[in-house]
């Protein structure tokens, strides 16, 4: 039995990974006893052959013709022969000496062995964003937990997961994400793996919000371990910071469940402080959750509901979200660490998520009470006018880039759960030349330091 199981593995391997020393009919060349490669260079050649299908894969998945290639990877069982060969061919740990290049140390992201879990990691990534593929990721056990806990909270289960064939799925007894959870609570705090793990595992979660998911997570300890990370170990790269806070507004949101794990977490006062100045060392890189924290704080107060009315009285950071000069100081930064001119793929979130704030004032009808604080504070800066002439060139931008941009303006509509004519309608709003309208921003500036007519395209 236990030749037959390898016999499977293999087989299901060498689809994408034919073995070393395989012949040139194979596909890659012959090497006779005589002249044997040593044993570095027949790892290295492995790696970089691996290397470059999983490239290959990554840029297929991310192509204009993704499902069908999404259909394909499915039905050859490569996520579960990847499951299957996870410990021996891509996690696992080669002689620091083998696989140093030349010039480098084994710690370079330039080597091989790194190179290859990036790329493998990149390649979970592309492959769980947005598809209902993502399931596949899992085993049988795994999506039996996702009803059981569909069941358990009494609301629908995730049509992906029925729809899931069951025969194409991860076998043993985890899954492939279960198994990247694994070594990424075991990573070290310099690693260079940690931001492409948290990418790979936030993308499973990216979409439509999913309790079940979310759930499936935190009975694993993510939410933990994410706050171990950013909290104990006072993480300093900015990079893994924005993926941890990326994956952290992910995993809590519109969960009171996260939002409990959260507060028995973060447990003093102290702790609290050092999380809060992580998030506000960068809100280019924390405004995500900055989103996700305030969305989550909108739909719990409009829940009549006793854990949730326990939650908003207990947690520090819906505390912390509710108060209006911590909703008007994201706001603030928020709008003045953009410009048209420099706006990125890296940044335009600070754009929306300012936008949720100002929307969900809407629907309390603040808005005009937070375009007069905005002002206010602009005064106080001794610069009137820099600030909202700066948000109304960015609202036209977001016009001209979001009303042409189907798919953009479907996740934005799936990520916050606000309807995409309820984001265009408040962007109208602002927008409004009426001086009169106490909603326009132009009633805001006055006259003497007026500077909206600046004509712009986006390139």
């Amino acid at each position: 039995m236990r030749v037959a199981n390898e016999e499977s593995e293999h087989s299901q391997a060498s689809i994408v990974f034919p073995p070393a020393g395989a012949s040139e009919d194979n596909g890659l060349p012959h090497t006779s006893t005589r002249t044997q490669l040593p044993q570095s260079m027949k790892i290295m050649h492995e790696i970089m052959y691996k290397l470059e299908v999983l490239y290959v894969l990554c840029v297929l998945l991310m192509g204009r013709q993704r499902n069908q290639v999404h259909r394909m990877i499915a039905e050859f069982k490569l996520i579960p022969g990847l499951n299957n060969l996870f410990d021996k061919l891509i996690w696992r740990k080669h002689s620091a000496s083998a696989l140093v290049l030349h010039g480098h140390n084994q710690n370079c992201d330039c080597s091989p062995d790194i190179t290859l879990k990036i790329q493998f990691l990149r390649l979970l990534q592309s492959f769980s964003d947005h598809h209902e593929n993502k399931y596949l990721l899992l085993n049988n056990q795994e999506l039996n937990e996702l009803s059981a806990i569909s069941l358990k909270a009494n609301i629908p289960e995730v049509e992906a997961v029925l729809n899931t064939d069951r025969s194409l799925v991860c076998d043993g007894k985890r899954g492939l994400l279960t198994r990247l959870l694994q070594v990424m609570k075991k990573e070290p705090a310099e690693s260079s793996f940690r931001f492409w793990q948290a990418r790979a595992v936030e993308s499973f979660l990216r979409g439509t919000t999913s309790y079940a998911d979310q759930m499936f997570l935190l009975k694993r300890g993510l939410l933990e371990h994410i706050l171990y990370c950013i909290v104990d170990s006072e993480c300093k790269s900015r990079d893994v910071l924005q993926s941890y806070f990326d994956l952290l507004g992910e995993l809590m949101k519109f969960n009171v469940d996260a939002f409990k794990r959260f507060n028995k977490y973060i447990n003093t006062d102290a702790k609290f402080q050092v999380f809060l100045k992580q998030v506000n060392s960068s809100l280019v890189d924390s405004n995500m959750l900055v989103r996700c924290v305030t969305l989550s704080l909108d739909r719990f107060e409009n829940q009549v509901d006793m854990k949730v009315a326990e939650v908003l009285s207990e947690c520090r950071l819906l505390a912390y979200i509710s108060q209006v000069p911590t909703q008007m100081s994201f706001l603030f930064r928020l709008i003045n660490i953009i410009h048209v001119q420099t706006l990125t793929q890296e940044n335009v979130s600070c754009l929306n998520t300012s936008l949720v704030i100002l929307m969900l004032a809407r629907r309390k009808e603040r808005l005009p009470l937070y375009l007069r604080l905005l002002q206010r504070m602009e005064h106080s800066k001794k610069y009137p006018g820099f600030l909202l002439n700066n948000f109304h060139n960015l609202l036209r931008f977001w016009q001209q880039h979001y009303l042409h941009k189907d798919k953009d303006s479907t996740c934005l509509e799936n990520s916050s759960c606000i309807s995409f004519s309820y984001w265009k309608e408040t962007v109208s709003i602002l927008l409004d030349p009426d001086r009169q309208s106490p909603s326009a921003l132009v009633s805001y500036i006055e006259e003497p330091y007026m500077d909206i007519d600046r004509d712009f395209t986006e390139e």
